[in-house]
């Protein structure tokens, strides 16, 4: 009975001065013990009645002992286990003092482990200094920190949000301001270029070519003096360096004068087919080998006979020199 009783009395509440090591099962215990010492007093008359009839007659049976026991001692039996069952039902003012105790004990280590987070938190955020030594500065200091009772509050840290949305953003003084910044926000200067923009349709070539007319005019006269200091020179450098330059600008305009020939029998194909179109025929469409023999022939009738038929003989030497060179050499050897 006595071991019962003891088992049934609560430990003594040990309140630690930094309180780091109570926990949430620690609390649950001492609750249970101090509600158990509640019906621990109410349990010792039933419990000592049914030891006292065990004790009386030893030589019974389990069954004997039970059928012997008394209706009264069930009952007390019965309300002290369901006295055990309802915790705080009966409980004494000193208990529940107790509890109180327990409970805000338990608080506030809750909200030294929360602030200990949030230290932790931010001491990670902070750059890290230089590997240095420990000291035994350091060694004091964490032993100060481990041993105080609780840490800064939330209410204390400086409130950094702003006061309006609209309000200015705060910067810190740490960093230097750049010598380079924007004072005046100036809109951004689109360049558009119309050679390449989509909306810009390409001027026709015709019209072009008739407004810069005057240009070929220049070409002409500058070969007319270029053939004039060619006579004049003597050194047979300067004449081959003259000589070339008057080839290149005769060859271009030639080139210029074909392919103004091409555009010009283009035009009057596209509008002799347009009219056909009308008619209702199909139209047809100029290969470039019949673009350029029709073009040869316009060639043909502007020029006169003396000039026709010096281009016809070039042309029929050129060609010779073509076949030839197809021959074998022994039949080019014959030949010549």
């Amino acid at each position: 009975m006595a071991q019962k009783q003891h088992a049934a009395r609560p430990r003594p509440v040990d309140v630690d001065a930094s309180g780091e090591d109570m926990s949430e099962k620690e609390f649950h215990s001492e609750e249970d013990a101090s509600m158990d010492d509640v019906s621990g007093s109410e349990d010792e008359h039933s419990d000592t009645d049914i030891s006292d009839e065990e004790s009386a007659d030893p030589g019974q049976s389990y069954e004997q002992q039970i059928g012997n026991l008394s209706f009264g001692a069930l009952k007390q039996a019965q309300d002290a286990v369901s006295r055990k069952r309802k915790r705080g039902s009966d409980t004494t003012p000193d208990q529940e003092d107790k509890l109180a105790a327990l409970r805000d004990r338990l608080r506030q280590i809750k909200e030294q482990k929360a602030s200990k987070t949030s230290e932790t938190s931010k001491s990670a955020k902070k750059p890290k200094p230089a590997n240095r030594a420990p000291s035994d500065d350091d060694d004091s200091e964490d032993d100060s920190d481990s041993d105080s009772d609780s840490g800064p509050s939330e209410e204390d840290a400086p409130n950094k949000s702003r006061t309006s949305k609209h309000a200015p953003a705060a910067q810190s003084t740490k960093y230097q301001v750049s010598r380079r910044r924007q004072v005046v926000d100036v809109p951004k200067r689109n360049v558009r270029d119309p050679r390449f923009d989509a909306f810009h349709q390409g001027a026709p070539t015709g019209n072009i070519d008739k407004a810069y007319s005057f240009l070929v005019d220049y070409q002409k006269d500058e070969i007319k003096q270029l053939k004039a200091e060619i006579k004049r020179t003597k050194n047979e450098e300067e004449k081959d360096v003259l000589r070339r330059k008057v080839n290149s600008m005769e060859n271009r305009l030639k080139a210029k004068a074909a392919k103004e020939r091409e555009q010009e029998v283009l035009r009057k194909h596209r509008k002799e087919e347009k009219a056909k179109v009308e008619q209702g025929k199909t139209p047809y469409y100029l290969k470039k080998k019949e673009l350029k023999e029709k073009a040869l022939v316009e060639k043909f009738k502007g020029m006169k006979s003396k000039e026709r038929q010096k281009l016809i003989e070039k042309r029929q030497k050129k060609e010779s020199q073509k076949e030839k060179k197809k021959m074998p050499e022994a039949r080019r050897m014959a030949v010549g």
